[in-house]
């Protein structure tokens, strides 16, 4: 698969993610791509622009899915989820803690 299949590698790699999470936000992105916010927050943007994806607020945390309203939402996200098994993403999702720690476990 071409890594520049959504435009750009940066928004490829992006909506891979958002597409395997479910709902996320842009800092889990930067630090699961290893790339800079400020990269990650305008492929957000520009994926937002083209109707793909959504943001939403909870609190002062901006949440990013997969745009429910979209009408090959389904196909899409059947896509993302076979490209993030490729063996360029399937080293990055075990390194993942989607849970909350216990406040007396040391990091």
């Amino acid at each position: 698969m071409d890594d520049k299949l959504f435009g750009s590698a940066t928004r490829t790699d992006t909506l891979i993610v958002v597409g395997r999470l479910q709902r996320t936000y842009v800092t889990e992105i930067a630090q699961i791509l290893q790339r800079r916010i400020i990269e990650i927050q305008r492929a957000v943007a520009s994926l937002e622009r083209a109707g793909v994806i959504v943001g939403t607020r909870v609190g002062t945390t901006r949440l990013i899915e997969l745009n429910p309203l979209f009408t090959a939402k389904t196909e899409l996200y059947a896509l993302l989820l076979r490209m993030s098994e490729m063996p360029l993403y399937a080293n990055r999702w075990a390194k993942i803690r989607r849970r909350p720690r216990a406040i007396s476990k040391p990091l």
